[in-house]
């Protein structure tokens, strides 16, 4: 067993345990004893002559056949230890490997197989090459038709008499290996079984043959699963294949199990398979109601209702129909919040079909299923101390993965349109005298395209270092800005932009992008760090952005010493008027943000951080309404907000409860450029205007 841990020399977990004397059953005792503490590694646990065995078992393994080990214990002051002396010799390497089997179908194969091996002359001796090599052999032969073989079929002789220290290696077959492991086959008849709790049928090879003429079997078009079968009748068997099979009817939605069964034809055709590909639906129709407690980045909290329909097999082609209807009534939690309220209600309706519905042809990778989608929405959002907004949205685009890290999206249509509501007195005012201010921000319509790859190292095998990299681009109003000015259509605009139906389009270009990079440190610690950044620019038939996609910062997951959108642009201030309230000035046309977090485990549900936060927003030029706001080179960097704290994380293991308590360094509207301000954590005033608790759920990045 592992000592307790320490940390800075200590060992906090140990002292928890202690501290609650002994067997406490209930109260703050007990959590603190079982959450966060951890009982002492006794002396009495440790086998140091079994220890002894198994060093001595790994060194020969990894080549050290002639090695020792000695176990010396030592008692020092009600502690224990022990010392392991090692004779470490020079270490075996290979020598030449050859293959030795008898005259066989697998003969020739293994042969052509070896000279692509993993074991080398020269290199160091390694049982786990020796494993890997078996496991290759095995993979490729299944591969090439071989379905019953397996690695442990295959036997290494060793040779240590050959002097220098060196191996040979004799790879053989085992004598007891079976007939029919040694034989390739071929797929004889493929037939699909969908067992629905509510209606069983079976499609045959030859049905699949006649899938362009069959409507319905089973409640799936016979065209649909034929397109996820990778193993055809007359083919040799391979393992990959198989695999694809199963991913791809997997990757449907519509099943819950899948399985392949294969039998044996060695009476009637010797070398022939029969598979029935066996199929358990997912119930084709679901209605789900949820109610929640909703917590998001820019600190509103509130309940929430979600009323959800999906239909998995539209008509029979395992189309995905979805209509979910949301609302949500939150509060602005925090300081000077002014009572900011929000409610919000929406209806989406996606359609999703599995492959690629275009007139032209897309290359995809096999092993992942690309999907086509068609989403259409409205949404309604009235925040009580700004104003309120109508949206409407559809969307037509590609879903498809390159690799399992790997994932493009690509929307060739996307289509907006925006409108102003109901106006709070703080911005009667400001509307009324900002008319083209208002139209360019919010009465405008989008007509463009997006475009979204995503890496995610993490979704691969855990590994010490892991990357996340996120990279979006928005194009909207190119195509009609240059029909409206190629044809030179009449203008219906007043204010001298073009436009459509009585409303201007917006026209811009926008990118930006979100760098994680996780560093496993070991013992239950991990350092993550992030740079984000995107910039969006005007153009054309535009004066500004919408607002929707202009850049905001601050909140839960980004600048936690900060209310959300509540920094910048620049050193922007806002005035006194809206103190307090929805400042529709603190948005940006470019952002920086940067971050870092130390992240420490104590166990599997208490998490602990330690973060700073840094960044902030601006225009590309300077805005009459956000002085101060314009992005420059030799300035930006005395305007970058920053701040520090701490937190602490709940993993229940289906959601993760999240506590950050920061407090901000350097306030660009505030402070003179380039100063930290002062911390005063023992003064109350210093902390009820500086601290800042978030509650969130969830990771911020």
């Amino acid at each position: 067993p592992a000592p307790n841990g320490s940390f800075l020399g200590m060992r906090p977990r140990l002292w928890f345990y202690n501290i609650t004397g002994p067997s406490p059953r209930t109260g703050p005792g007990k959590f603190i004893r079982n959450l966060l503490g951890r009982p002492p590694v006794l002396w009495s646990q440790f086998n140091g002559n079994r220890t002894q065995r198994l060093m001595e078992n790994r060194l020969f393994n990894l080549g050290y056949f002639d090695a020792s080990v000695e176990f010396v214990p030592w008692e020092k002051t009600r502690k224990a230890g022990a010392e392991f002396r090692v004779q470490l010799p020079v270490a075996y390497t290979l020598g030449s490997t050859i293959v030795s089997i008898e005259e066989s179908a697998i003969a020739q194969p293994i042969e052509s197989l070896h000279q692509q091996s993993l074991l080398k002359p020269g290199h160091p001796y390694r049982l786990s090459n020796l494993r890997n090599e078996r496991e290759r052999i095995a993979t490729a032969l299944r591969n090439l038709g071989y379905f019953y073989f397996h690695p442990d079929f295959l036997l290494f002789r060793a040779d240590t008499a050959v002097g220098n220290r060196e191996v040979n290696l004799t790879l053989i077959l085992k004598s007891n290996t079976p007939q029919f492991a040694i034989q390739p086959y071929r797929i004889r008849n493929i037939s699909i079984d969908a067992r629905s709790p509510f209606v069983s049928d079976t499609i045959t090879t030859t049905q699949l043959a006649q899938a362009a003429t069959l409507t319905n079997h089973a409640g799936f078009k016979p065209g649909t699963l034929k397109r996820t079968l990778f193993l055809q009748p007359g083919d040799r068997y391979n393992l990959r294949q198989h695999d694809l099979t199963i991913q791809h009817l997997m990757g449907l939605n519509v099943f819950r199990f899948v399985n392949l069964r294969f039998t044996r034809q060695e009476d009637a055709e010797p070398g022939w398979l029969d598979v029935n590909v066996i199929l358990t639906p997912i119930d084709k129709r679901n209605l789900s109601l949820e109610l929640s407690g909703v917590s998001k980045s820019n600190n509103f909290a509130g309940p929430g209702l979600t009323v959800a329909y999906n239909n998995r097999n539209l008509w029979g082609g395992a189309e995905n129909l979805s209509i979910n209807f949301d609302g949500s009534y939150e509060l602005l939690m925090g300081r000077n919040t002014g009572g900011a309220r929000t409610l919000e209600a929406g209806i989406t309706t996606e359609l999703t079909v599995p492959r690629i519905v275009s007139p032209f042809k897309m290359p995809v990778a096999r092993p992942f299923i690309p999907k086509t989608r068609a989403s259409l929405s409205f949404n309604y959002l009235s925040r009580t101390d700004a104003f309120s907004v109508r949206s409407y949205r559809t969307t037509f685009g590609y879903h498809w993965n390159r690799s399992v890290a790997s994932q493009h999206r690509y929307n060739p249509l996307v289509f907006s349109v925006f409108s102003l509501g109901t106006i709070s007195p703080n911005y009667q005012q400001f509307f009324s005298r900002e008319v083209l201010l208002r139209r360019g921000l919010f009465e405008q319509f989008l007509f463009g395209s997006e475009y979204a790859w995503s890496f995610n190292s993490l979704l691969r095998k855990k590994t010490k270092h892991a990357l996340y990299f996120n990279i979006n681009t928005d194009l909207s109003g190119n195509l009609l800005y240059l029909f409206s000015y190629g044809f030179n259509l009449t203008n219906p605009m007043t204010t001298g932009e073009y436009g459509v139906f009585g409303q201007s389009f917006s026209q811009y270009v926008k990118t930006d992008f979100d760098l994680r990079y996780y560093l496993d440190l070991g013992s239950r610690q991990k350092l993550v760090s992030r740079l984000a950044a995107g910039v969006g620019a005007p153009w054309g038939n535009s004066n500004t952005l919408p607002y929707i996609k202009l850049f905001t910062i601050g909140g839960s997951n980004s600048l936690r010493a900060f209310q959300p959108r509540s920094v910048g642009p620049g050193s922007y201030h806002s005035p006194d008027t809206l103190s307090g309230s929805f400042d529709i000035n603190r948005s940006g046309e470019l952002k920086l943000e940067m971050n870092l977090e130390y992240r420490y485990d104590f166990n599997n549900v208490v998490k602990a951080a330690i973060f700073a936060d840094a960044g902030n927003v601006w225009n590309l030029s300077e805005k009459e309404n956000a002085p101060g706001g314009q992005f420059q080179t030799h300035t930006f960097v005395n305007q970058i907000a920053l701040g520090t704290g701490v937190g602490l994380r709940f993993d229940f293991t289906f959601f993760i409860l999240r506590l950050d308590l920061a407090f901000p360094l350097v306030i660009p509207s505030v402070d003179t450029p380039g100063y930290f301000q002062s911390i005063k954590p023992f003064e109350r005033n210093w902390r009820r205007q500086n601290l800042l608790l978030n509650l969130a759920i969830g990771y911020p990045f």
